[in-house]
């Protein structure tokens, strides 16, 4: 390796090009959701017509993750929760809808799909990731670190529901028009947050994301990491559970 002496003017424009880095991504304002507390359980169905949901606040504005410019792809999500679970659905409008894998904790990411990552308390760097693609198929994955998981099959959420709905065929063919998706995870799994079940300006980081293949590849978030990984959660949204109640 040939080695240059830098000069005074060079390491002074290296210092403020970093700074200016630096002062972005700390300039990056994280999205925050306040999640109301339902009075009457979600029924899991896939269906998203229970009408607590109605009074549940949209989350409409996923952006690429990469970039963060305007998602390719129209998603909306809403989040609830009671005294047993945090309730996330999405509304995943599709023309192609394209999934394969049936088999529980196989790399769904590899195909479409939504995913949650829930970290109760940014103190300790465990966290939850849970995957459902098209078919209803569920990856769900403890990790205590970033990117260093339980073994997929030794972790499975014992009171986890989910279940989707198709408006189409998941066949990879044009011609569909949605799928939408209900997750219910179960408080007791969270065992890092601060109260279980949450209390009233309890703040957790969570991100919701949305893997599309066909026609077009896209990553979108609601949150962007900004890097080719979902697996940041210092670029987290925040959720605030608070004490409105929705029948």
């Amino acid at each position: 390796m040939i080695k240059r002496k830098l000069s005074p003017l060079f390491i002074v424009l290296i210092a403020v090009t970093a700074a200016a880095v630096t002062t972005s991504a700390q300039s990056r304002v994280l999205p925050v959701y306040e999640v109301s507390r339902t009075a009457t359980p979600v029924k899991v169905d896939g269906k998203l017509d229970d009408v607590v949901w109605s009074k549940a606040a949209p989350l409409r504005d996923f952006r690429q993750n990469l970039d963060g410019k305007p998602g390719v792809a129209k998603t909306e999500a809403r989040m609830l929760y009671d005294n047993d679970f945090l309730y996330v659905s999405f509304r995943c409008a599709d023309k192609n809808i394209w999934a394969t894998m049936k088999t529980r904790d196989q790399h769904l990411w590899l195909e479409e799909v939504v995913e949650v990552f829930v970290q109760a308390d940014p103190h300790q760097r465990s966290y939850i990731e849970l995957e459902v693609n098209p078919l209803g198929t569920m990856l769900d994955i403890y990790l205590l670190d970033i990117r260093k998981p339980l073994n997929y099959e030794s972790w499975n959420s014992q009171r986890l529901k989910w279940a989707v709905q198709i408006v189409g065929t998941v066949d990879g063919k044009d011609g569909d028009r949605e799928w939408t998706c209900e997750i219910a995870l179960p408080i007791e799994d969270v065992v890092t947050a601060q109260n279980r079940p949450p209390q009233a300006g309890d703040r957790w980081r969570v991100n919701l994301y949305r893997v599309e293949q066909r026609p077009t590849a896209a990553s979108l978030a609601w949150s962007p990491t900004f890097q080719e990984d979902f697996h940041i959660p210092a670029m987290f949204g925040e959720i605030v559970f608070t004490g409105n109640l929705v029948r």
